[in-house]
Order: structure tokens, then sequence, then C-alpha cells
């Protein structure tokens, strides 16, 4: 944390106290001075607000710092401030549905070096979901958050269903995490819709 320090100081001007009006130094003072018996003197100027710096820490092979809960909003004890991402409208996933198979589709799936070079192309957004909140001063603590997704034959996600532990449910980042997955966009593939498990360590 810094804050900015000012000082007072006095600088004299040459002739200010001679002539015939030295209580006003000639009108020389210049802004953020006034004259006082003769001399220019600085006015002290009001302390910058204190600005709290913060240290994103960036983890690896999936593990971020500082996250949020899915349906949860920003506890008040960490200051209320930060808005999590509006997820109602991205649907739920459920692995166990039944669906009707298009009889003309092929037989094809993405390849599971595709899905997690992919996976592994969401994580600069991860990081960006979890450094909004903690620049609202939200902290997330450590732990596992687990995602299924249906991945469509267009390369569109069907839909996204997230688990977490409370402490991160309840700090609203990971509705954010969902739409990150939901929006991204897979290669397309002739076959009938994929079902995907990935997860990632917050710590």
């Amino acid at each position: 944390m810094r804050a900015a320090v000012a000082f007072a100081f006095v600088t004299g001007l040459a002739g200010c106290a001679d002539g015939p009006d030295p209580a006003r130094c000639y009108d020389v003072c210049g802004p953020g001075t006034r004259c006082e018996q003769g001399r220019c003197v600085a006015v002290e100027a009001a302390p910058e607000p204190a600005v709290e710096e913060v240290a994103s820490k960036r983890g690896r092979k999936g593990k971020r710092r500082a996250g949020a809960g899915e349906d949860g909003e920003a506890p008040a004890e960490q200051g209320g401030s930060y808005v999590p991402v509006d997820d109602a409208r991205i649907p739920r996933h459920d692995a166990t549905a039944t669906r009707t198979l298009d009889p003309n589709a092929g037989s094809e799936r993405l390849d599971d070096a595709i899905v997690r070079s992919h996976l592994r192309k969401l994580e600069p957004a991860f990081d960006r979901c979890i450094a909004d909140a903690a620049a609202a001063g939200v902290t997330v603590p450590s732990g596992r958050v687990e995602f299924d997704f249906g991945v469509q034959a267009t390369g569109k996600v069907s839909g996204v269903t997230a688990r977490a532990p409370a402490g991160i449910q309840s700090t609203g980042v990971v509705s954010c995490l969902r739409k990150v997955v939901f929006d991204h966009r897979f290669p397309a593939f002739d076959g009938p819709m994929m079902d995907v498990e990935y997860a990632f360590e917050i710590g």
C-alpha cells in the first residue's frame, strides 16, 4: 500500500520583502502558494488517497488465484462491490438426460487432445474472471471447480454445470467461469453431442 506524502516548504523570493507592499509579495506568488509576511509560502497539498495494489498470482496447470460462486454474490464483509456475471440464461448440462439421436448423423467425436487444447485456451478468460473479483476486494478460497458440459456437432456448447465448494460458490465468480465455457466454440464434427468433464484447482 502506497500513500503520497506532501511536504510544506518555504521559498524566498528576491526583493519580495522590499517595496511599498511586501505583504502582497507584488502578486508574484504562483498557484499552490500564498504570501505570508512578505514571503511566498507553499500550501501543503492534501495527501493523495492510498491506493491498494492488488497482486495477481498466476498458477500453473489450471490452478488459479481468487474466484467466485455460480449463483452467489460477494459477501458483505468483502466489500460487496463485485457484481457477478448473470448466467441465468445459460442452461445446465445433464449427461443423463434422454436424447434423440439423428439417424443421419455420423459417429465422429472430437479427439481428446483437441478438447484439452481448447480448454487450455480458456485459461486467460478464467484469469480475467478471477482478477475482476480480486480487484473488487473479493477473497476466494482454494478449491476445485468441476465442469460438466455438452458440445454439439456444430461445436457450440449446449449447457454447462459447475460444482465448487461453498466458499467459492459464495464469492460469485463461478457464474463468470460458466459463461466462459458456454461462449467458447469448439471445432465442428459429424457425430452426436459429446459430454465433456473438466476441472481445475483454485489455489
